[in-house]
């Protein structure tokens, strides 16, 4: 049932980011590059960043109380660990795709499987990620309790 909940709510998260993103590029952002006043950002980059800024969010809430509800961590803790998993999974992923992409040039429908490639391995590198130090539960007694002197 947890590995059911997991795939549910980060499809679900998938879903909307990608619905976030769609929006932001359709709707939102109607010229090519995008003036923040301070930054200037292709169209597509600042709709990446609504994706973002929508998603990120979401999954953390989702992960917190529905997926990962036996954590005893801080919010503060679980929220610094959640925002490195983050980081460390947008820069996966471009170091991943653009190694693909340009490895597999010459071969397009390889090419377009190897996202889906990157997403799976990036959903089992989280899950375990969140599951063994985000989310981590407290071992309740350690190995010197149960023996006897």
């Amino acid at each position: 049932m947890h590995n059911f909940r997991y795939m549910a709510t980060g499809g679900g998260t998938l879903l909307l980011g990608i619905l976030s993103y769609y929006f932001a590029y359709f709707f939102i952002f109607k010229t090519e590059e995008v003036d923040f006043g301070i930054i200037v950002l292709q169209r597509e980059t600042a709709s990446l960043l609504i994706d973002y800024a929508v998603a990120i969010p979401t999954s953390f809430l989702l992960n917190k109380y529905v997926i990962f509800t036996h954590s005893e961590l801080k919010g503060r803790v679980q929220l610094f660990r959640f925002l490195n998993l983050q980081f460390i999974n947008i820069l996966a992923n471009y170091v991943l795709l653009k190694f693909l992409l340009e490895l597999l040039r010459d071969y397009p429908t390889l090419a377009m499987l190897s996202r889906i490639l990157v997403s799976v391995l990036m959903a089992l590198f989280s899950y375990l990620y969140q599951h063994y130090f985000t989310f981590s539960v407290k071992k309740i007694g350690n190995k010197k309790a149960g023996k006897k002197h």
